[in-house]
C-alpha cells in the first residue's frame, strides 16, 4: 500500500514538472546552490532561493506575487559572486517553446544579509539580460524558450562587471505565450551578494517597480500566437526597460 501510494506521489510530482516549471538549483560562479524544492516541507531546506509553492503560473500583473513568486518568502542564507561572474540556473524540465526569460535584479544593500529583509517591492529592479523571439516567426520562429530546451533547461547570466558591490536579489521570470491572450509569468528569486570594485547602478531609466511594469494589454502580451497576422510576424518587443549592461571595457 505505501509502495503504491509512493508511486502516486511521485506520479503526479512528475505531472507537474511537466506542466510548467520553475528554477530548482543553481550554479553561482562554478559553485553548486540548491534551490527551494516546492512540494516538499519547508523545514529542513537551506537555501539562497525565495520560496514558492507549487508550479501554476501567475497571470495578474498587479500581483505582488509577481516579484517573486507565491510566496515569495525570504531564503534561508545567500550566496557570494564576484561582479562579471556567472550565474546558472537550472530548471527541471520545461514543456512549451513560445516565449521569453528576462534576468533582473535589484539592490537590496550593503550588508550581505540585506536581502533578508527586504521584500522587492518598488521601483528597484532592473534587467541585466532579455531574450525573446531571436529568429523567425512568432509561431515557428527561435524563442528563448527554445533555447532553454535545447540547452538542457540551463539559462546563463552574467553579472555586469562595473556592478556595484553589495547584496541583491536576482529574478529569473519566463514569460510564456502558448495561452491565447493569456501570458504566464513564472518568477523566482535568489539572494546574492556581488563583490569586486565596480561602482555603478542603474539610472533612473532602467529602474521599474515589477508590479508595474508589465500591463495586461499590450500588444506583446494580448495576443494568440496561432492566428494570422500575428503567426507570421518576424518581430516581438519585449516589454519595459532597456537592458542595463553597465560600462563596456
Amino acid at each position: 500500500m505505501r509502495a503504491n501510494l509512493l508511486a502516486i506521489l511521485v506520479s503526479a510530482l512528475s505531472l507537474r514538472v511537466r506542466a510548467h516549471g520553475g528554477i530548482w538549483n543553481y550554479s553561482i560562479a562554478g559553485t553548486w546552490q540548491p534551490g527551494y524544492f516546492p512540494y516538499y516541507p519547508a523545514e529542513g531546506q537551506s537555501s539562497i532561493q525565495r520560496h514558492w509553492a507549487d508550479f501554476r503560473p501567475i497571470y495578474d500583473v498587479s500581483s505582488p506575487y509577481l516579484v517573486c513568486n507565491n510566496p515569495g518568502s525570504n531564503a534561508e542564507k545567500y550566496a557570494d559572486i564576484p561582479a562579471g561572474g556567472e550565474i546558472k540556473a537550472y530548471y527541471p524540465g520545461w514543456p512549451h517553446d513560445i516565449g521569453a526569460i528576462i534576468v533582473w535584479m535589484a539592490y537590496c544593500g550593503v550588508q550581505p544579509d540585506a536581502c533578508f529583509s527586504f521584500d522587492g517591492i518598488g521601483k528597484h529592479w532592473f534587467k541585466i539580460r532579455q531574450v525573446g523571439l531571436e529568429d523567425g516567426t512568432i509561431r515557428n520562429g527561435q524563442w528563448a524558450l527554445k533555447e532553454l530546451l535545447t540547452s538542457n533547461y540551463t539559462w546563463t547570466t552574467t553579472i555586469p562587471t562595473s556592478l556595484h558591490e553589495g547584496a541583491y536579489l536576482i529574478r529569473h521570470e519566463i514569460i510564456a505565450l502558448h495561452v491565447p491572450y493569456t501570458p504566464e509569468f513564472y518568477p523566482e528569486c535568489a539572494h546574492l551578494y556581488v563583490s569586486g570594485s565596480g561602482q555603478e547602478k542603474p539610472s533612473e531609466q532602467y529602474l521599474v517597480d515589477i508590479t508595474g511594469v508589465w500591463k495586461a494589454n499590450d500588444p506583446s502580451l494580448n495576443l494568440t500566437i496561432y492566428e494570422e497576422p500575428t503567426a507570421s510576424k518576424t518581430q516581438w518587443v519585449i516589454p519595459g526597460p532597456p537592458v542595463w549592461r553597465g560600462s563596456v571595457a
